[in-house]
């Protein structure tokens, strides 16, 4: 990739002064040309990074459950596949790939001449060995590794040639590539009588990522340098200084101190950053989706037309702007709206008050009289308890907000604010009308532990029964190719939309802020803060 040059207009200015006298002299006319100056950025190698992680229990990417390590992990290790930008499929270890027709497998071809941070060759059998150990089945590893659910629907895995693997699921599996992303780690290093360092303080963090570890002063700090036998492009950035805090306050507050140069927000009023001068914001959709749920035990609640009045009936627009300060991505299914299977037809209820009242009048429910809440002729009205959890100030807020709104549409909500321990008791027992929460939703797209039916009395709190929903569920789990898993994905979420199971509010954003010096080709996502790191640069020409 050719280097970019990155520009900045200081300042262009032609002043015009007019001056007209109330005489006969003709108008005197004044220009003063300022000259433009115009700064010229352009890439060079080096410079250092300085970034955090809070404190962590492993350095092992396969069973270390720390965020800001996961986020740090990027840099050293790779995956056969990872995500870009819009969370869609890249390839990284693998060059290429080959979904077979009934899309049971997918034959991997690997890049050739790939080289783990100690000079090893990468081959296929760090593949099968970590898939090995992501699965369970080497014998004296402990612990439960983060990535085997999503790898429990593999049931073979073997080198077919060389540098070709292929990976058989128990069945068709539509997200077989998204399950792929997992890091890989190097099997000489582990193997026979070294398996022990899996687990313990030895374990060695080498990967075959743009970054490679030089030094780790256990929870102070570490140091990575530059992979310089990396396949991928070469990162202008020639090293990374991590310092180990103990949470994410502390991460701000390093960052606020100047001691860094990259943090994420953990609230979200970040304009803060915005107004300085030495910072830049970075915002992205992130994976936190925040819903009403709508418990079907509920006679009244059960009605569609009740659900549809209650989604027609809050102004998501407004309680974005007003209480998330602009951070937030309407939708109304749970997901991710910049990846190729979201639906953008998928976007139907736009906040309309008069529909709201249609609906509620076509189930019964009239606003008569002295009546400010929907009343039935047997004198039922809408009223509606509401949860949620009282450690969350701005959900809290988004619940008087909707008890507002709805107001306006004749439904009465009673809001509870819960510690978090009765707030989960309330939800496993079914004991609430409305639930408002959220969900950090997996990078590996399935939906059946909200909606299927086999999941009530779990992760199906709500309660909720449809045979069309099972069975378009299990449809796109086991769609054989790309497209027929988007088109399967659109036939979801228009039976989604239509049968609004849960009332969709939003996803919220994120973002990262980064010091002014760090400058390039900023594509941060959820799964990946450091996306494009490539591209960053800190010396100039």
């Amino acid at each position: 990739m050719k280097n970019k040059r990155y520009i900045i207009i200081l300042l262009i200015a032609i002043l015009t002064i007019v001056l007209a006298a109330c005489s006969t002299e003709e108008p005197i006319n004044s220009e003063e040309e300022i000259e433009e100056i115009i700064e010229e950025y352009e890439p060079a190698d080096g410079g250092t990074l300085n970034i955090s992680v809070t404190r962590f229990n492993t350095l092992n990417p396969l069973f270390n459950n720390n965020y800001s390590l996961f986020q740090l992990h990027h840099l050293v290790y790779e995956g056969l596949v990872s995500f870009d930008e819009n969370m869609d499929i890249q390839p990284q270890l693998a060059e290429s790939w080959n979904i077979a027709d009934d899309g049971q497998s997918i034959q991997f071809t690997l890049r050739k001449d790939i080289t783990w941070h100690d000079g090893q060759p990468f081959t296929a059998q760090d593949v099968i060995f970590t898939i090995d150990l992501i699965k369970g089945n080497i014998r004296n590893v402990t612990g439960t590794s983060i990535f085997r659910t999503s790898l429990q629907q593999i049931s073979d895995i073997r080198e077919i040639e060389d540098g070709v693997i292929n990976v058989t699921f128990t069945r068709p599996f539509s997200n077989g590539l998204e399950a792929m992303t997992f890091p890989i780690l190097p099997k000489h290093l582990f193997e026979g009588n070294n398996i022990e360092k899996i687990n313990n303080g030895d374990f060695q963090m080498i990967g075959t990522g743009p970054f490679q570890l030089e030094a780790y002063e256990t929870m102070r700090n570490m140091k990575l340098i530059r992979n310089n036998n990396h396949w991928g492009k070469r990162p202008y950035i020639e090293a990374v200084d991590v310092v180990i805090v103990p949470d994410s306050e502390a991460q701000l507050s390093v960052f606020e101190n100047g001691d860094i140069d990259l943090a994420q927000p953990i609230s979200i009023d970040w304009a803060k950053y915005s107004d300085s001068k030495d910072v830049e914001v970075y915002e992205f959709i992130s994976n936190n989706y925040e819903f009403l749920g709508v418990n079907f035990r509920n006679s009244i609640l059960a009605h569609k037309n009740i659900r549809k009045a209650i989604a027609y009936g809050v102004d998501r627009h407004k309680l974005i702007n007003n209480i998330f300060l602009g951070h937030g991505t309407i939708v109304d299914v749970p997901v991710y709206p910049l990846s190729s299977i979201y639906d953008e037809d998928s976007l139907l209820y736009g906040y309309d008050k008069n529909q709201a009242i249609e609906l509620l009048e076509k189930s019964g429910y009239t606003l008569n009289g002295d009546y400010t809440i929907g009343t039935n002729e047997d004198g039922n009205t809408l009223t509606f308890d509401l949860i949620t959890n009282k450690d969350n100030i701005v959900r809290e807020k988004t619940a008087y907000f909707i008890q507002e709104e709805l107001a306006e549409v004749g439904i009465e909500i009673n809001i509870e604010s819960l510690e978090w321990d009765e707030f989960n008791d309330r939800i496993n027992t079914g004991n609430f009308d409305l639930v408002l929460g959220g969900w950090e939703l997996s990078s590996i797209p399935d939906l059946s532990f909200a909606f299927h039916s086999s999941q009530i009395g779990g992760s199906n709190f709500i309660s909720y029964q449809d045979e069309t929903m099972d069975e378009l569920l299990e449809e796109a789990f086991r769609a054989s190719s790309p497209s027929e898993k988007q088109k399967k994905y659109s036939e979801l979420q228009n039976h989604i939309v239509e049968e609004v199971p849960y009332v969709s509010l939003f996803f919220k954003n994120g973002s990262i802020v980064v010091r002014d010096k760090v400058k390039g080709e900023f594509q941060p996502n959820y799964y990946n803060l450091f996306n494009g790191i490539e591209n960053w640069f800190i010396n100039t020409k």
